[in-house]
C-alpha cells in the first residue's frame, strides 16, 4: 500500500457507552440538516501516516485541530509532534521499524484522557472521558456528529480502499472476495446525506457509505471534553449531568469492558461483532450495496 495504517485489533468496546445517556431531546436522524459539520475550518495533513502506522495518532491530531478551529483557536502540530505522540502512547523509536505497531484504541484514549498529545508549543490537549456508539450503526453516528461535530471511528480496511480514496470516491461495499489490509482510525468530520459522511486521512478528505460502515467499522468514539460539562455548552440529547456523575464513579481503571465472546455478524438489531481481527478476507455476495 501507498499508504499505512496502524489500528490494532479492537478487542473490546468503551466501556461507556453513549447510547446510555440518550434523552427524549435526543434529534432523529430523520431531523437532521444536511450537510453535517465544519470539515472546511482546516486542511487535513498526513502526519506521517504515509511513513508509519500511527493513523490513531494523526487522525487524534486531526480531531483536537478541528475542535480548536470550532472556537476559534489554532494550535501547531507537526509531523515531529506527530512521531513524538506515537512514541509516548506506544514504545516507537524513531529508525527502528519493528517498534511500529501501531495503536490500541484504549491505549490512545486513555492517554489523550490522562496525559493528552502535545503539540509543538508544548501544550497539552486532553480529554475528559470518551464514551462508545453502536459499532455499524450509521444513523447513530449521523447523530453523534450532529452533535458533538466529530467521531473517532475504527475501521478493518479491505484491499481497494486505497484505489477509491485515490480516485476521490466514498469507500463502497464492493461485492467478493476482498482481502483486509488492517485497521485503519479515521474521524469522521462531516456527512452529505443519511447514506454518506466525510472523513479526514491520508492527508485529505475522504468518504464513508453507510453499507460499509456497517460491515467494516470496528469502533466508534466520542471524545468528551471539559467545555461539554460545563458553560452551558452541552448538546440537546445527552443527559450530561448523569454522565458527569457516572464517570466519577467509573473513574477507577480503564473506561473499557471486555468483548462478548461467540456473536457473529447479523445476530442482533445492531448485530456487529465486538471482536475484530486486523487480516484476513471478507466476501460480499451480490451487486455493490452502495452504489
Amino acid at each position: 500500500m501507498k499508504y499505512k495504517l496502524g489500528l490494532k485489533t479492537v478487542l473490546a468496546q468503551p466501556r461507556v457507552r453513549l447510547c446510555d445517556y440518550y434523552t427524549s431531546d435526543l434529534p432523529s436522524v430523520e431531523s437532521l440538516k444536511f450537510p453535517l459539520g465544519h470539515s472546511d475550518l482546516i486542511q487535513p495533513h498526513m502526519f506521517m501516516n504515509d511513513q508509519l502506522g500511527d493513523c490513531a495518532i494523526a487522525g487524534s491530531i486531526e480531531e483536537i485541530r478541528l475542535a480548536n478551529a470550532l472556537r476559534g483557536v489554532a494550535v501547531n502540530f507537526t509531523d515531529e509532534t506527530a512521531v513524538q505522540n506515537y512514541s509516548e502512547i506506544t514504545g516507537y523509536v524513531p529508525g527502528d521499524p519493528s517498534t511500529d505497531q501501531g495503536t490500541d484504541v484504549h491505549e490512545l484514549y486513555e492517554f489523550r484522557q490522562n496525559t493528552g498529545l502535545v503539540d509543538a508549543d508544548g501544550n497539552r490537549h486532553k480529554i475528559v472521558a470518551y464514551a462508545g456508539l453502536t459499532p455499524g450503526d450509521f444513523d447513530e453516528l449521523l447523530i453523534a456528529l450532529s452533535l458533538f461535530d466529530m467521531v473517532g471511528i475504527g475501521i478493518q480496511v479491505p484491499d481497494y480502499c486505497e484505489a477509491e480514496f485515490e480516485a476521490g470516491q466514498p469507500w463502497h461495499l464492493l461485492r467478493g472476495r476482498h482481502r483486509i489490509e488492517g485497521g485503519h482510525y479515521i474521524p469522521v468530520v462531516d456527512a452529505t446525506s443519511r447514506t454518506e459522511a466525510g472523513l479526514f486521512t491520508w492527508g485529505g478528505h475522504g468518504g464513508i457509505t453507510a453499507p460499509f460502515y456497517a460491515t467494516y467499522n470496528t469502533v466508534a468514539v466520542v471524545a468528551l471534553t471539559e467545555e461539554l460539562f460545563t458553560g452551558g455548552k452541552s448538546p440537546e440529547g445527552v443527559d450530561f449531568n448523569r454522565l458527569a456523575t457516572d464517570l466519577n464513579l467509573l473513574n477507577t481503571g480503564p473506561v473499557m469492558s471486555k468483548a462478548p465472546r461467540g456473536k457473529r455478524r447479523g445476530e442482533g438489531p445492531h448485530a456487529h461483532p465486538e471482536t475484530f481481527a486486523p487480516t484476513g478476507s471478507t466476501e460480499v455476495p451480490g451487486d455493490d450495496a452502495s452504489a
